[in-house]
């Protein structure tokens, strides 16, 4: 019995350590705006934690095309006003905006079981001694905008599960968007 539950223990572990993954859910182009390509880009990241927004944009300036994080644009203290937002990125005359944001986040409980390695009550057991595994699954969604046209162009959104912290949930993020957005010919 104790050799049944190390290896339970042991399959649950590796199980845990696979899971992290991000995964695409869907994504949207305007039909009727020609592609175009970023050459000069506000990487946006909605949120009211000024330390998880820094991040985030630091993280997708660096992968866009002339990427500039807005909170070098627009201050912290300016967020609420959309006069001061409208003008602040109006005045660094950027090509496309990138702005992502958490739209979810939420539990999931499996079930799993261990395989069935010693013949037929292994097997039956994989039916009723299963144990319960929660995940946690965060939904991002990641928009593009023209700013010339001043409109939005590209959606996507995609889920990860479980993320190690939020520096993985945010490199899962934004290499999701940023290899969509090249896939639809807005990155070179």
């Amino acid at each position: 019995m104790y050799r049944i539950a190390a290896l339970a223990t042991i399959a649950g572990g590796i199980l845990v350590g696979c899971t992290n993954s991000t995964r695409y859910v869907s994504s949207w182009k305007d039909p009727t705006t020609p592609s175009f390509h970023l050459q000069h880009t506000l990487a946006v990241y909605m949120t009211k934690d000024a330390g998880a927004r820094r991040m985030v944009e630091d993280r997708l300036a660096a992968r866009l095309p002339g990427g500039v994080p807005s909170y070098r644009v627009i201050p912290d203290a300016e967020l609420a006003n959309l006069d001061s937002l409208r003008s602040h990125v109006a005045a660094g005359s950027f090509d496309g905006a990138v702005v992502m944001r958490l739209t979810d986040q939420e539990s999931v409980t499996t079930a799993t079981s261990y395989p069935g390695f010693y013949g037929y009550w292994g097997y039956w057991n994989n039916a009723y001694g299963a144990y319960p595994y929660t995940s946690k699954m965060y939904s991002v969604e990641t928009t593009l905008y023209s700013m010339p046209a001043g409109k939005l162009v590209w959606m996507g959104r995609s889920q990860t599960v479980d993320p190690k912290n939020e520096n993985k949930l945010a490199d899962y993020s934004v290499n999701f968007a940023v290899n969509n957005m090249k896939r639809d010919g807005y990155i070179r």
